[in-house]
């Protein structure tokens, strides 16, 4: 008799799990999966999972694949009948009242990734610690899904639903689009110029669908499916957004009310450009709906990742805001969010994610685009007026991060030496604190910070640096960079 062979362990990273398509990610670690959160959920009153999926290649598959697995094993599984967004997969998980949700995308990765990650009850990303506990039961020694059973064989034992149109009427409701939009200045509203691009991702459609009903000029671009992703990877940061940043410098030049918006692969990120064609990134974003929420009358407090700008602590200290620190990853903030008790209203990561918690426990870069131009609108006010409005000055801070490709065994030996005090670090005397939470952060006298973050999954180490003067950030980086070297 053959035994069954080993099956390859399967870990979760920061958000889910991921890998190349026909490699790491195949039908068969899905089936896998599938069936492992099937039996974490076998004692939940709730047996309803709702999995959605983005445009990469296979995903609908994929997701259909998970369906039938859930299905075969008591879960009632509803299957998005569309391509959508991961916010909009956890609206429906928490509006239907499901006990998970299973969303089928690699995110910003490049085209040859797929992947899958986890929706909480809440809507929010699942807690690592729930997350750990279907990682076990995945890689039990007994475990073993055949591959000849692993796949999507075209049976319709699962429901499907519409998960965009309650989505769609939820985010304008709570934006208040509709009324800020009848009660604004006509001459304004014919100024606006809104050029969306979903970086041929989830996104496609949505913004679209919702501007159509207003008296807003709107276009955009790679807006259709490609599973490849050309040219791009679909994150929105400045690299990334030259073709919407050219029809900005184009369109905009004249019109201080164009604007431009990008979301990523499963859209939950934004990234936002100027009339004049210059990328604004996730701190400045973070800054602005932070600003308007707290003169709104929001109140509670703030949290934050440890690589994000100190322009929040410094709108937190201003208003007598209470501001938390966690560790990179959006779960971190969701727990906060979701933990009872907790008077989180809305938390922000470096890398486009922030969340309005009376909205979801999670990321949102459509509902966020949207909650931007209502502040527009309302406000009158472009996008770096608004920031300028808050500092009183042109926007203060200089950020950079920058990643460098190390071999793993001089990355260890980097870490080592940070740990055990014997790294030079830069501008030592004017150290004030350190913050080990994820990575190595040092605080200086002046407000600058340097965080040194060693990835966990790749031989990448991240330098994160931020001062008010561009030449102390420079320096920091350059400092860190020739310590390195030194190695």
């Amino acid at each position: 008799m053959i035994s069954a062979p080993q099956p390859i362990s399967i870990n979760f990273g920061t958000d889910g799990f991921r890998g190349i398509i026909g490699d790491g990610f195949t039908f068969n670690a899905v089936s896998r999966i599938s069936s492992s959160l099937a039996e974490y959920l076998k004692d939940n009153p709730s047996k309803i999972v709702a999995i959605g999926y983005d445009t990469r290649f296979l995903s609908k598959e994929f997701a259909a694949a998970a369906a039938e697995v859930l299905v075969s094993a008591g879960i009632n599984a509803i299957l998005s009948d569309n391509f959508c967004p991961s916010p909009v997969l956890s609206y429906f998980v928490k509006n239907k009242k499901c006990a998970a949700g299973i969303m089928i995308t690699a995110s910003h990765n490049p085209y040859m990734f797929n992947g899958l990650k986890f929706k909480s009850r809440f809507g929010s990303s699942m807690l690592e610690s729930d997350v750990k506990k279907i990682e076990k039961i995945v890689n039990k020694k007994s475990y073993y899904v055949n591959p000849a059973e692993s796949h999507y064989h075209g049976n319709s034992n699962f429901q499907r639903a519409d998960f965009k149109r309650d989505y769609i009427r939820h985010i304008i409701d709570l934006t208040g689009l509709d009324k800020t939009v009848s009660n604004s200045d006509k001459g304004l509203l014919k100024s606006m110029d809104v050029i969306i691009d979903p970086m041929f991702g989830a996104g496609i459609g949505y913004l679209s669908s919702i501007l159509k009903r207003f008296p807003i000029k709107y276009s955009a671009v790679n807006n259709y499916v490609n599973p490849v992703f050309p040219g791009i990877n679909p994150e929105p940061i400045d690299c990334n957004l030259f073709k919407l940043k050219s029809y900005l410098k184009k369109r905009g030049a004249d019109n201080k009310f164009a604007v431009g918006f990008a979301t990523d692969g499963d859209a939950d990120r934004i990234g936002a450009v100027d009339s004049e064609g210059n990328f604004i990134d996730s701190h400045k974003i973070f800054s602005i709906i932070l600003d308007y929420l707290i003169k709104e009358g929001y109140s509670g407090s703030v949290v934050k990742t440890v690589s994000v700008s100190k322009s929040i602590d410094d709108i937190c200290k201003e208003h007598n805001i209470k501001l938390y620190e966690v560790p990179i990853g959006f779960k971190n903030i969701a727990f906060l969010m979701t933990k009872d008790g907790n008077d989180v209203f809305m938390g922000g990561e470096e890398s486009g994610g922030i969340g309005i918690a009376s909205h979801l426990p999670e990321r949102d870069g459509i509902f966020n685009a949207l909650l931007l131009l209502k502040i527009i609108i309302k406000t009158g006010k472009n996008l770096n007026e608004l920031l300028n409005g808050i500092f009183n000055e042109p926007y203060p801070y200089s950020y950079v991060r920058e990643d460098l490709h190390l071999e793993e065994a001089m990355k260890r030996r980097l870490i080592e030496k940070l740990k055990t005090g014997n790294f030079i670090i830069p501008l030592k005397k004017d150290l004030i604190s350190s913050n080990f939470i994820d990575g190595f952060k040092f605080e200086y006298k002046d407000g600058s910070w340097l965080l040194i973050r060693p990835s966990g999954t790749e031989p990448v180490l991240r330098i994160y640096a931020e001062s008010r003067v561009k030449k102390k950030t420079d320096e920091l980086i350059n400092k860190v960079r020739r310590e390195i070297g030194n190695l």
